[in-house]
């Protein structure tokens, strides 16, 4: 066989690796790339060249499946089709491509497995204590199956399923298969595979995962080839399958960034936009009562509380005699956690010898006790050292340091109490807290889910943001548009009591965003289309239209479906008779009208039109999805990046819709869940560079604190639907076809505002009056740095300094040229000298020139009167020496006279004592010390 196109750069070089390893005798070898990069071509070129085995591939779907086979076109061979390629598990063709459940079935039914399942079942009934012996389980599981066998038969599936992972995980997995793909196996072991692919591996965590293991081994350990666009989700994975999957893949033997990819011309380049909602009055309602109710539970807390009478019984004999006893109530939380770290007494009771070993003991309670009591301006004990400036003044949410502190005093004190009163305020604090997805249990505290947290994810006001992009999009593509818009699932699954009247069943789901776009003219204009695994809803203005065109596809592939429809207000619900109606079936008939253009918007659900679904001519992706994981992220986000032949010069603009609240406690949670969609993802920015996280969408979204982003929102929204329309200047920022260096480079943004320019004033240099700026200034002190480094020789004199300025006073610094190693060094000096100067070994004033009109300047004409301004030299900031130009006295003079070249006159002093010491006081008086705000970033050149 001969591959008869021309192999990718990213193709080449992923295969040049993997020959590297199979030449070292590597039989296990683990590739990432993203959709679209052409990992199936990929697979088949190492097959055909490479290995020259027969060969299994498998995969997660049947669309997959079918790939597979379709791209041996693209080899010449002199064998048959049949005897190349087969998607049948009986064929004997070189390659066969099967989906994973062909050989991985489990056995179903059999006696065996029905009675380890219902005696796992009398287990688990006696276990917790719903019944005494196995005859009583027994009487009671079979009345069950003859008066509610739907539910007898939904246990039973569990108890099944357990044991057969009980008894994989114990090394018998290839005995819990179901016949035919204990035959499959059979037969592959015959023909002597001696290649598996497997696609889509993420998915192998699980069942598929421990079946697969073993028939590596029963198929005589042919190489394995695993190929996935992103590594698993180990969350909620049992330790035993993280185990097993790093153990048989091993570590990731070559990634395709997708920038690379685009860059090469093979992904359409695309940008990623954001669009802010803030909750209907309703929701916003439910949200401030919710905060409103936790600062009450909290002024509470710090109340000082009488004791508590207790009555005694009226037969006691002390009842008329004595006065009725008194319990102590638990003193307040402030007071508590004073009395704590006074005696350094851990909340458990032991009391520990010093302050390092309480905070080691438990260190987020001595952070948030402290953070705690100095916000409400409570000294601390003197032994205590109090947080740093930079701390206090930072913008920490205050749940943040509440739950530590809430935690520890509900547990240790109020539930310890031996107050009904005290016991009964720590489970309205439980109660209260749980709103916000926090969870109080015996043993600390954890995330759980939150209906506040919930009523913003959903909220009413993200769906009616669909209007104003959509009409945006419209009119930037006209009939070239084909947008889809994707929600976590059709309808809302069941709600908790506290927002059943905020959210309905239609919340937040596919529906209501279909019936969101065909009830408003602008969008309905696109003529939408909704799929879920279970409805197909027509847009009314195309249904005829729709039909007729489905009708001749169905047809033309000669599948036997009646079609009917039903219509309501404003759609239509499309109904398939015949056996071969399936998702399958629809899917793939809507996607081709689809991108026919009969309708120009499908909305579907996250489980249908993710892996494995494709279609090439999207250019618009809005995602009301709220899932965080980079797999199933950059399965969404990797729909749009497909090229379509017919608009070569294709970007698609992908939408996150966010919804905030800063001013509230969990107001938040959604903007935390876009940034964590986005921490793993690489997007162009403004200034031209590739970067990962949020930054690239826009330079502020790293920094927005809950007082600035709501003044911003209008100005953001704005910025993101102008951004929309410029999707050529976008193509140019990704510099296709231009030369790039394929790595990922750290980097740091500065945002340095006036106050750390002391009004930036100018360069106090002989004979230079330019004022200083954020960019030049950034410059100069990273030029200092640089060349103080590669003085001292610890930087290559290679290096070469990058400053770019970004939109909101951010500016970018790197090294071009530059090992890592020698990256992180470089960046962690500049951090330091814009950053606090506390516990520094050294420290240098930074001066500037104030100039000022004198009464012969005001007379004379510029030109002349600028030589008779006055000029004033002044202390404008103290600033760090960087911890690796502090050891020894020869560094800092290195250092001192590339800053006196490029920055400021100035001497550098010893920060411990005399001097340096007064300096750094006075300097933090009177703010004369950095405030910059500074974010590490990686991107791609």
């Amino acid at each position: 066989m001969r591959f008869q196109g021309q192999l990718r750069p990213s193709q080449a070089e992923a295969i040049a690796v993997v020959e590297q390893q199979l030449a070292a005798g590597q039989k296990r070898l683990h590739v990432v790339a993203p959709p679209g990069s052409g990992k199936t071509v990929l697979g088949l070129f190492l097959w055909a060249h490479h290995i020259r085995r027969p060969a299994l591939v498998l995969s997660p779907n049947s669309a997959i499946q079918s790939q597979w086979a379709a791209r041996t076109d693209l080899f010449h061979s002199t064998l048959t089709s049949k005897q190349l390629v087969s998607t049948e598990t009986g064929g004997s063709a070189l390659l066969t491509s099967l989906t994973y459940q062909s050989v991985t079935l489990p056995r179903r039914g059999d006696a065996d497995l029905e009675a380890d399942a219902l005696d796992f079942w009398i287990d688990v009934l006696i276990y917790k204590e719903q019944a005494q012996d196995p005859a009583e389980a027994e009487i009671w599981i079979n009345d069950l199956k003859v008066h509610n066998p739907d539910y007898y038969e939904k246990r039973m599936r569990v108890y099944r399923k357990a044991v057969r992972d009980d008894a994989i995980l114990k090394g018998n997995a290839l005995e819990m298969l179901h016949d035919s793909s204990q035959q499959t196996l059979e037969t592959f072991k015959q023909q002597g595979v001696g290649l598996i692919i497997l696609d889509e591996c993420h998915h192998l965590m699980g069942h598929w995962g421990r079946v697969l293991a073993d028939a590596h081994d029963y198929l005589d350990q042919p190489v394995i080839i695993g190929l996935t666009a992103t590594p698993p989700d180990e969350k909620g994975k049992r330790p035993e399958d993280i185990d097993r999957y790093n153990d048989f893949f091993g570590p990731i033997d070559y990634e395709v960034p997708i920038p690379a990819v685009v860059k090469d011309g093979y992904l359409a380049p695309y940008q990623d936009l954001a669009y802010f909602v803030r909750p209907s009055p309703e929701e916003l309602s439910y949200v401030a009562n919710t905060d409103d109710q936790l600062q009450l539970i909290m002024e509470t807390l710090c109340t000082a509380r009488v004791s508590e009478t207790v009555s005694e019984p009226e037969n006691s004999p002390d009842a008329e005699t004595e006065d009725p006893p008194s319990v102590e109530r638990a003193e307040p939380l402030q007071d508590w956690l004073l009395q704590l770290l006074t005696e350094l007494e851990l909340p458990s009771g032991q009391v520990v010898e010093d302050w390092t070993t309480f905070e080691r003991r438990d260190p987020s309670l001595a952070d948030a006790s402290r953070l705690f009591l100095q916000h409400r301006g409570i000294p601390l004990p003197p032994h205590v050292p109090p947080l740093s400036v930079d701390l206090m003044e930072e913008d920490i949410p205050r749940l943040n340091y509440w739950a530590p502190v809430l935690d520890r005093y509900i547990r240790h004190r109020l539930r310890r109490s031996p107050s009904q009163a005290d016991q009964e305020l720590a489970q309205q604090a439980v109660d209260q807290l749980r709103l916000l997805g926090l969870q109080i249990t015996e043993t600390g505290c954890q995330a759980c889910a939150s209906p506040v947290g919930r009523v913003i994810a959903y909220s009413r006001n993200k769906i009616k943001a669909l209007v104003p992009i959509l009409s945006q999009e419209i009119e930037n593509l006209r009939d070239n548009i084909r947008a889809v818009v994707i929600a976590d699932f059709e309808k809302t699954s069941a709600t908790s009591a506290e927002v059943e009247h905020l959210l309905d069943e239609e919340a937040g789901g596919a529906i209501a965003a279909f019936k969101q776009l065909v009830n408003n003219p602008p969008t309905d204009w696109l003529n939408p289309v909704l799929l879920t695994g279970s409805s197909v809803l027509v847009d009314d203005d195309i249904a005829d239209q729709l039909q007729s065109r489905a009708e001749e596809w169905l047809r033309a592939r000669d599948i036997d479906v009646t079609l009917s429809r039903e219509p309501f207000d404003g759609f239509d619900l499309l109904n398939g008779s015949g056996s071969q109606w399936s998702p399958r079936v629809y899917v793939e008939m809507i996607t081709d009208l689809f991108q026919a253009g009969v309708t120009r918007c499908l909305v579907g659900t996250r489980g249908l039109l993710g892996e494995g679904w494709d279609a090439n001519k999207i250019n618009v992706l809005i995602d009301l999805t709220t899932v965080t994981t980079s797999m199933t992220v950059n399965q969404l986000r990797g729909r749009s990046f497909r090229l379509d032949p017919d608009q070569p010069e294709k970007v698609a603009n992908n939408w996150d819709v966010v919804c905030i609240a800063p001013e509230f406690t969990k107001g938040l949670d959604d903007y935390e869940r876009f940034n964590k969609k986005h921490c793993r993802l690489f997007g162009v920015t403004d200034d031209g560079l590739i970067e990962k996280g949020v930054g690239h969408v826009h330079a502020a979204f790293t920094e927005l604190k809950p007082e600035g982003l709501e003044e911003s929102v209008q100005l953001l929204n704005s910025d993101m639907l102008t951004r929309s329309t410029q999707r050529a200047e976008s193509r140019q920022l990704w510099k296709i076809g231009e030369p790039y260096q394929g790595i990922p480079l750290k980097t740091i943004e500065i945002n340095s505002t006036s106050r750390d320019g002391a009004g930036w004033g100018f360069m106090p240099f002989q004979g230079l009056r330019s004022p200083w700026s954020a960019e030049s200034l950034t410059k100069a002190v990273s030029r200092a740095v640089l060349e103080s480094l590669q003085e001292a020789g610890q930087l290559s004199q290679e290096s070469s300094l990058q400053i770019g300025a970004r939109s909101g006073n951010y500016i970018r610094v790197f090294l071009d040229r530059a090992s890592e190693a020698d990256c992180e060094l470089f960046l962690d000096a500049v951090n330091q000298v814009f950053g606090p100067v506390q516990g520094t070994r050294y420290v240098i004033p930074r001066h500037v020139n104030q100039i000022e009109d004198t009464w012969i300047s005001r007379l004379l004409p510029d030109l002349l009167g600028r030589f008779f301004r006055k000029t004033e030299q002044e202390l404008a900031m103290v600033h760090a020496v960087p911890a690796a130009l502090a050891r020894n006295k020869r560094l800092v003079a290195i250092f001192q006279s590339r800053w006196n070249q490029h920055v400021s006159p100035g001497e550098a002093l010893f920060a411990y004592r005399g001097a340096g010491a007064e300096l750094v006081e006075e300097a933090q008086r009177a703010g004369f010390v950095p405030h910059s705000k500074i974010h590490e970033k990686e991107i791609f050149l």
